[in-house]
């Protein structure tokens, strides 16, 4: 699986999960910043992301170590899609 269909497949998971308005999520750009706080973010929060962690383990099957700080991996759909891919390997 490539970056851009895991992009695409987070955007889903945006709006299935985390109830996201449809258009809102096919406008965001990959480069857009996630967390809540940050300019020109989509504003996701820490209950957010732990859905969003779990929905990616479920979706992907790619564990989340929590020992392991994984907060760079989650500023944007670009660094989460390549983190994914990464972590699945090779197709």
């Amino acid at each position: 699986m490539e970056a851009k269909e895991v992009i695409d497949e987070l955007k889903t998971i945006l709006v299935a999960r985390l109830k996201f308005d449809p258009r809102r999520a096919a406008e965001v750009a990959e480069t857009t910043p996630l967390p809540k706080g940050v300019e020109g973010s989509i504003g996701l929060d820490s209950l957010d992301f732990i859905e969003l962690s779990i929905a990616i383990e479920e979706k992907f099957d790619v564990v989340m170590d929590e020992s392991e700080d994984l907060s760079a991996h989650f500023a944007s759909f670009d660094t989460l899609s390549r983190f994914i891919v990464g972590r699945r390997g090779p197709a």
